[in-house]
């Protein structure tokens, strides 16, 4: 007689969502960077109005080691695939990653604000900022270069090295040629804080006023937001047609089937989000005032 063999079931598929993490800050942090998921990077300001350096190894948060300098507020990161990573904000330096150690870096205009930071590779890179600031990384230095606006200028993201874009306030989006910056055509007058492109006909920027506006082709077309009062301090996505926005409250918005949502179960708490990211299509990261932090993964 055969014998009947117990098989238990699969294991149920989990969708990835958002769950609040426990940091371990109280400071306010303002931007994300991340190659990998136990590579992870993320900078602000404490009560004291110094920069901080949070590190994340795939386990846990812990503050990283910083330079025996005076390191002033911290808003901007980024992470280049090959381990370097640059730190700016306020201050007379920026900080520089070289794989084992943060070193202080001359800050290229000392005293005024970097807001959005964006490296190619560990050999090239922008930052912008206060009053129209951009910044190109490239010969092993930072150097200013003309900019065709005053608007402070929030985040900027690199394509290659003939593309860039950056977003700032009063509605401002830049584009970098390969030669010069050149302002597009964007007509709501609305601030913006942050954007992701795909490529340079296929991209979004968010701000003010629940805006969601994506570029399609040459223009950019306005989204309907699920929620009319938010003002969206950042956004991330998994693919093109996968992806958030968030900042007032911990609200988020989820794009997905052409259209964006309220994203369901997510934690409460009146926290302002300033920065999301995606280390890949299934974890990310979100922060923002107070050391709030929300993690993008999938649950066991």
């Amino acid at each position: 007689m055969a014998l009947a063999c117990y098989e238990p079931p699969p294991p149920e598929e989990r969708e990835p969502m958002w769950l609040w993490h426990n940091g371990p800050t109280a400071s306010d942090l303002y931007d994300l960077a991340g190659t990998a998921r136990d590579d992870v990077w993320a900078v602000g300001v404490d009560a004291e109005g110094a920069g901080e350096v949070l590190s994340y190894d795939g386990y846990g948060w812990g503050f990283a080691e910083l330079p025996p300098v005076k390191v002033g507020p911290l808003y901007a990161v980024d992470a280049a695939a090959s381990g370097d990573a640059w730190a700016a904000g306020g201050g007379d330096y920026f900080l520089y990653w070289d794989g084992n150690l943060w070193r202080d870096w001359p800050h290229p205009a000392p005293g005024k604000n970097v807001y959005g930071l964006a490296l190619l590779d560990d050999l090239n890179g922008w930052a912008v900022g206060e009053g129209g600031l951009i910044f190109k990384f490239a010969g092993g230095k930072w150097t200013a270069l003309e900019s065709p606006t005053k608007a402070t200028l929030r985040r900027v993201q690199v394509l290659s090295k003939k593309s860039a874009w950056a977003v700032g306030e009063g509605g401002t989006v830049l584009h970098y040629d390969g030669s010069s910056w050149r302002e597009a055509n964007f007509p709501p007058a609305m601030d913006l804080y942050d954007l992701r492109f795909f490529a340079d006909d296929d991209g979004w920027v968010v701000g003010a006023v629940a805006s969601l506006y994506r570029r399609e082709g040459s223009s950019f077309k306005r989204y309907q937001s699920p929620d009319p009062d938010i003002t969206y301090q950042c956004c991330a996505f998994a693919t093109s047609e996968l992806g958030w926005a968030g900042g007032d409250e911990m609200h988020v918005a989820r794009y997905e089937d052409g259209g964006w949502s309220l994203e369901q179960n997510m934690p409460s708490g009146n926290w302002q989000l300033a920065a999301m990211r995606m280390v890949s299509e299934e974890e990310g990261w979100a922060v923002g005032e107070g050391g709030a932090m929300m993690h993008y993964y999938r649950p066991r």
